[in-house]
């Protein structure tokens, strides 16, 4: 029974914590050391003759060994291997924490920042299993575990093996998940650290879309896809859309690099520090924080895809001009656009094609060829207006060059007081604005909504050589917000 039943006479299995096709992971206790352990019976096929059941087992204790060697904040740590009822079991570090498999089946798609940041610790497991020699073989979802504090573990070398011994068969099975598999495996062919670096891709844009972009439902399906299509980095975040691509290069030596991995990552996980004082979180350049409390809240922010299509009918609302605190609306059908509910209760409608992300109090979509943008945030008023409008500016000018301001006028809206000014500007820096593009112009319109003791600023952006054809949408897609 479990809580009572002793492996090798010394590790207590206290309760089951998972089970997969390579076996079952069992929360236990080292009673000759007093410590928690995660115990792993590793689960060998059925019906083996004895001489292929003694080289599994010694194959499954040779891999244990190569995974010992291994030592790194990101790797679980192999402490013992056993062998009881002609099996093997194989005695590892206990880490409390959910796998990113349950993470996104559980919470849905990561916030991108997170996601980066999860990678490149994966990154530097695989740069040190790869550097003695080993490789994992099976990156995937299901085999990093995250801390609710952050640190990300890779765990499961349960089918690691050496780089010499790369084409050791397994008996009826293909090793590793098909949907992670690069491609140079799923063939069959020669293979070595880069096919790791593949499945890590994959596995990242599992993260944040909620699957690997080679899930077909079947594993023949799967492993035709891996073989001859290509991802749809369409429905990425374009911060995240250059490591990826270069994860999921097809050919293993255009591959991206452990070094240029990490670069690429780094760019997202790590931008520039915000400004200590700062009132505006400077990702955005439009965001106005004034508690300290709401900057505490803003600065542990990330990015996360999310799907902004709730069961209500795509609408676009227009104002009334009834002075109600509750003015009556006017609902119109617009086919090309949807209605989004915010979790705080406000409400836009948005461009349908367009891709959207939330992180904390601000929300964004971006259309499909990344020139234009879409982009609200609630924020706490620490000024009069006019005063909110020049610390935005002085943001917008410290960030970009030949910022100019087109215009600003009041606008009639039922529920407060409302501001909008047009501007031109071409960004210099864009690692806080990764869907900007470094040398292009830009205009935009802001609406600064004041309702009670809460604002919002809600912002189009679009390269200005396409401004004028979108100044229709640009309207109904303003017109359309409501407070909560």
């Amino acid at each position: 029974m479990e809580g009572e039943r002793l492996v090798a006479g010394r590790y207590q299995l206290k309760r089951k914590l998972g089970q997969g096709a390579m076996g079952v992971v069992w929360e236990g206790h080292d009673t000759l050391l007093d410590r928690p352990v995660a115990v792993k019976e590793v689960m060998l096929p059925l019906g083996l003759p004895p001489g292929e059941l003694e080289r599994q087992l010694l194959r499954t204790g040779r891999e244990a060994r190569t995974a010992a060697r291994l030592s790194h904040r990101s790797i679980v740590a192999i402490y013992d291997v056993a062998e009881e009822d002609g099996r093997p079991w194989i005695v590892m570090e206990l880490v409390r924490a959910p796998s990113l498999e349950q993470l996104v089946r559980e919470q849905g798609s990561l916030p991108v920042r997170e996601v980066a940041a999860i990678g490149r610790q994966i990154l530097s497991a695989l740069a040190a299993a790869h550097a003695a020699g080993v490789l994992h073989r099976d990156v995937k979802p299901a085999n990093i575990l995250v801390t609710p504090e952050g640190r990300a573990v890779l765990t499961d070398f349960g089918i690691a093996t050496t780089e010499h011994e790369t084409n050791l068969p397994v008996v009826g099975m293909i090793t590793g998940s098909p949907a992670f598999l690069a491609p140079e495996r799923a063939e069959a062919a020669e293979f070595g650290p880069p096919s790791d670096l593949w499945s890590l891709g994959a596995t990242l844009y599992a993260a944040v879309l909620g699957k690997s972009p080679f899930d077909r439902g079947t594993m023949i399906a799967t492993v035709a896809a891996v073989l001859t299509e290509e991802p749809d980095f369409g429905r990425l975040h374009p911060a995240l859309h250059p490591a990826l691509s270069a994860l999921l290069k097809r050919d293993p030596a255009e591959r991206a690099s452990v070094a240029e991995a990490e670069r690429l990552l780094s760019l997202v996980d790590g931008g520039p520090p915000r400004q200590p004082g700062s009132r505006w979180r400077s990702r955005t350049w439009l965001i106005a924080v004034a508690a300290v409390a709401m900057v505490a809240v803003v600065g542990t922010a990330a990015w996360s895809m999310m799907s902004l299509d709730p069961p209500a009918a795509p609408v676009l609302v227009s104002p009334s001009p009834s002075p109600s605190p509750e003015p009556s609306v006017t609902p119109t059908r617009v086919s090309s656009y949807k209605r989004y509910v915010s979790p705080a209760g406000w409400t836009i409608g948005y461009p349908r094609a367009w891709t959207g992300s939330r992180a904390e109090a601000f929300t964004e979509w971006l259309s499909r060829d990344g020139g234009s943008h879409l982009g609200v945030e609630e924020v706490v008023p620490h000024a009069a207006q006019r005063e909110m409008i020049a610390e935005i500016e002085a943001i917008r000018a410290r960030d970009a060059r030949d910022y100019r301001r087109v215009r600003l006028d009041r606008v009639s809206w039922s529920y407060g007081g409302a501001v909008e000014w047009e501007s031109t500007f071409t960004p210099v820096d864009t690692a806080s604005s990764p869907w900007l593009t470094a040398g292009v112009g830009y205009r935009e319109l802001t609406r600064l909504l004041t309702v009670g003791d809460r604002a919002f600023l809600v912002t189009w952006t679009s390269e200005e050589a396409r401004w004028a054809a979108q100044t229709e949408a640009m309207t109904k897609v303003l017109d359309s917000f409501r407070p909560r």
